[in-house]
């Protein structure tokens, strides 16, 4: 929100520049002046002879009533040209899309055989929090950002947590991912698709019901993006039956199978050779086809960022901004100027019309 002031009859403020010289020539003319009819003052006591210094200093000063009176018609014109101070709000009506990150956690996710960007090897959990950040705040490639959406982040191992809950505060978010971490022990190992699907799909059923009436904010569609490196060996629910509930409820779901094609296997320093990476790419492509969904294959990071970038294309926001004014009237209201408060601009007027109706009757009176 901004502000600043203006005119509501601009063309009103060049009548100062005819009102106060008339105020000064009806002061100085010699017209209004009357004269006493005397050949000599200098038996009046008290009369003014001489310069201009040997004056009192009540027929000196009076020269304060046209300033008085020039300063109050300068207010009153002021005041018909209504100077309001203008606050500028900005209405931002989102119909955003909610999504559910869901990633991969199990010990898999920390082989080391991923590609990055500046072409160092790196792990497959490691290239994906790289382009999770990437697909949520932007760069300088293909990616936007997803400003004003939802994101929420679920993770699973053996078993399914929720991260971040679904939130617009982006940062919150990538800095829950930043804490991920492969499983410590092997009690906690395991991969779990079917029930991390289902508990993300009920984060997203939760949410809808809380942005029901939000009026600045509005899911215009709902999504989930399953990332895993292998197959379900854990879980209660299988990926097509967790698939089922996302059907029901609308939400897309994008599934990527994350790791290269094969896979050397050594035991110790004996080589096996290589061997294709068990990911249940079936289930995964059922569960994309079920939901409206797709299903994609990375096999280095640069793949993986692609695959993001295409899923961005595909689910963006619609953003409406509205601006609208909001108008004070200054001309009969207190002014704020820094920690100095105004009085009102016709107040202002109306005392010093008051006070230069006192002096002129007072201490400034003239006889005759």
């Amino acid at each position: 929100m901004s502000w600043w002031m203006d005119f509501a009859y601009p063309w009103v403020l060049p009548l100062v520049l005819v009102v106060v010289p008339l105020v000064w020539w009806a002061w100085l003319s010699e017209r209004r002046r009357a004269p006493i009819r005397f050949s000599n003052v200098s038996r009046i006591p008290g009369a003014p002879v001489g310069n201009l210094a040997s004056r009192p200093w009540s027929l000196r000063a009076r020269t304060v009533l046209p300033v008085l009176r020039s300063l109050a018609v300068i207010l009153l014109v002021v005041s018909i040209a209504r100077p309001r101070k203008a606050d500028e709000l900005t209405r931002i009506q989102t119909e955003g899309v909610a999504i559910e990150l869901v990633v991969d956690r199990s010990g898999s996710m920390d082989q080391e055989d991923f590609v990055g960007s500046r072409g160092r090897l790196q792990t497959r959990l490691q290239a994906v929090k790289e382009v999770v950040r990437n697909f949520v705040q932007g760069d300088d490639g293909g990616l936007r950002g997803r400003q004003g959406d939802l994101l929420g982040l679920t993770v699973f191992a053996r078993y399914p947590d929720t991260e971040c809950p679904l939130t617009r505060d982006h940062a919150n978010l990538l800095s829950a991912m930043n804490e991920v971490q492969v499983p410590r022990t092997e009690d906690e190992d395991g991969t779990a698709i079917g029930d991390a699907l289902l508990l993300a799909v009920e984060r997203i059923r939760n949410i809808g019901r809380r942005l029901l009436k939000s009026e600045d904010f509005k899911i215009k569609s709902r999504a989930i993006i399953l990332l895993t490196d292998g197959q379900q060996n854990y879980g209660k629910y299988t990926p097509t039956k967790a698939a089922e509930a996302a059907k029901a409820l609308g939400i897309k779901v994008y599934t990527i199978g994350a790791a290269p094609r094969f896979q050397e296997r050594r035991i110790g320093p004996f080589s096996l050779g290589s061997q294709p990476v068990p990911i249940d790419e079936a289930s995964l492509k059922q569960v994309a086809e079920m939901t409206g969904g797709k299903y994609f294959r990375a096999t280095d990071a640069g793949s993986l960022a692609a695959i993001y970038a295409e899923i961005d294309k595909m689910e963006r926001s619609t953003i409406d901004e509205q601006q609208y004014y909001r108008y004070e009237e200054l001309a009969y209201q207190w002014m704020d100027l820094g920690r100095l408060r105004l009085p009102p601009l016709l107040l202002m007027a109306l005392i010093l019309l008051g006070l230069e109706s006192l002096l002129a009757n007072t201490r400034f009176r003239k006889i005759p």
